[in-house]
């Protein structure tokens, strides 16, 4: 809901697609330089703990952010520095709830407790962007972002039901140590380092469409802050679909495998969003989007967790964070770059093509990625 209007105010506010992509970078500084930090802590903190920090940091942020909008005081900077600030927390949260993953299910089912997990972030993003669409031209937005900071309160209700195992203090090396040990593990195995090269490529020129669909929803496909909600909860319903699919099915193809499907279908749909003039048929594609780009995160986690020990967890998925997390935003700067130039369709048919081939000379050179379990 508050990246959604987010990215509405701040458009409406410059008419820019290039600021919509600043406001974007505002948040992936922290996530790319950040989060290998957030998973030493998330290695060595009560992980339970550490998101009740996180999250009532989160809160707060959004709150001020609520009573900048309600009282007409809120500028672009403003935006910026909440978005920086809520990036700094997310770099030590996303690590720490990635990390517990695999210490509540046998690692035999993990692939389908990550697509299980994927759906609280999915679902989040299927329904919040439709609720702020639906909502804003009725009640105002700041009254969508107090509903966001109210959505807070379900969390700390369940934080104390998680089911872990009781947390032992141990004794620990220098943080840069342990930072230090973490990137050998990392980038001394070649399965990692594969899956984390094309993560990133694909975050960095794939995903753009997600902070600058409000360009999409005003300038290609002639519609409102409504319309808006509804191409952003489109990837959502695609992810909760996709994460359902997984979940539930009784085969699949092995992880690596997997990748290359999802990654072929992605980029399909991904091309027909960015020429598409038509508002069904960019909300039916982004589904398909979504869809797919869930399948893809899924088998990465998957490959990453079992390629990792449980005392490397958080570090590891550090690295993930800052590929699917912290370098969408950036790329949304370098495709909203492209966009002022080119138009926001062409930029987005570059991003897609730089993606597919990074990723097909990764498929055919390196086997650890195609024969990966």
């Amino acid at each position: 809901m508050q990246l959604t209007v987010v990215g509405w105010l701040v458009f409406d506010m410059t008419n820019s697609p290039a600021w919509l992509g600043v406001v974007g970078a505002s948040r992936a500084a922290p996530m790319i330089v950040l989060p290998f930090f957030g998973g030493v802590i998330a290695d060595r903190m009560d992980r339970r703990l550490l998101l009740w920090i996180t999250q009532s940091g989160q809160a707060l942020l959004g709150l001020t952010l609520a009573l900048l909008v309600a009282t007409d005081l809120v500028l672009v900077w403003h935006i910026i520095v909440v978005m920086f600030l809520g990036a700094i927390i997310e770099a030590v949260d996303q690590p720490t709830r990635q990390a517990i993953v695999p210490l509540l299910v046998p690692r035999i089912d993990l692939r389908k407790a990550i697509a299980l997990h994927a759906v609280v972030f999915s679902g989040g993003a299927l329904v919040g962007p439709a609720v702020a669409g639906l909502l804003a031209p009725a009640v105002g937005l700041a009254t969508v972002l107090f509903i966001n900071v109210a959505s807070f309160v379900p969390v700390f209700i369940a934080l104390p039901l998680l089911h872990l195992p009781r947390f032992e203090p141990r004794q620990h090396e220098p943080v840069l140590t342990s930072v230090k040990d973490g990137l050998h593990f990392a980038f001394t195995r070649e399965l990692i380092v594969v899956v984390i090269l094309v993560s990133a490529v694909g975050s960095l020129f794939g995903r753009s469409y997600q902070l600058l669909a409000p360009v999409f929803a005003r300038e290609v496909l002639l519609t409102d802050i409504t319309g808006l909600g509804w191409l952003a909860s489109a990837p959502g319903l695609g992810a909760v679909l996709g994460a359902f699919a997984i979940a539930s099915a009784r085969w699949l193809p092995a992880n690596g495998r997997l990748t290359g499907f999802s990654v072929a279908g992605y980029l399909l749909a991904l091309v027909g969003f960015a020429i598409s003039n038509n508002f069904g048929l960019s909300v039916l594609l982004l589904v398909l989007v979504g869809l797919l780009n869930t399948v893809f995160s899924a088998a990465v986690r998957t490959m990453l967790q079992l390629e990792a020990p449980e005392q490397y967890y958080g570090r590891v998925m550090s690295l993930n964070t800052i590929t699917f997390i912290g370098l969408a935003p950036l790329g949304s700067l370098i495709i909203g770059a492209i966009a002022e130039l080119a138009g926001i369709q062409l930029a987005t048919l570059i991003g897609a093509t730089v993606v597919a081939i990074v990723f097909s000379f990764a498929w055919l050179t390196q086997p650890a990625l195609r024969n990966a379990s």
